[in-house]
């Protein structure tokens, strides 16, 4: 099995800054979900907890939303996946994420879906 590239903090700064100059709003935060992330199993199980984890724990001032899309597709492209959605798939998913009943297993599901190798 190939070895799974990670994202690190000095990335997910750098696509929080395409964004928004504010940076961060919690360090502990942000390094908890670089290790929870770095912890869980599986390349779309990865991306998912990438994404929620930052919507759900807010670790910038802003641009939570857009920077966890934006790192999940980069956290993906590191790993040889393309994620192929329309933006309008992209506002969907992030207003799923958003209700407290959707978890990592759903959003898998649904990276599985819309990506290829």
């Amino acid at each position: 099995m190939p070895k799974i590239e990670t994202i690190t903090r000095e990335v997910l700064v750098k696509i929080n800054k395409k964004f928004t100059k504010t940076g961060i709003r919690s360090n502990p935060e942000l390094d908890s979900i670089i290790y929870k992330v770095g912890k869980t199993r599986g390349i779309n199980q990865k991306a998912a907890t990438l994404l929620i984890e930052i919507i759900r724990r807010h670790p910038f001032v802003d641009g939570n939303k857009r920077t966890a899309f934006d790192a999940m597709i980069v956290f993906l492209e590191a790993n040889n996946k393309k994620l192929d959605v329309r933006d309008s798939s992209k506002m969907n998913v992030i207003f799923w994420v958003v209700r407290p009943k959707t978890n990592v297993k759903d959003i898998a599901v649904w990276i599985a879906n819309h990506t290829r190798w």
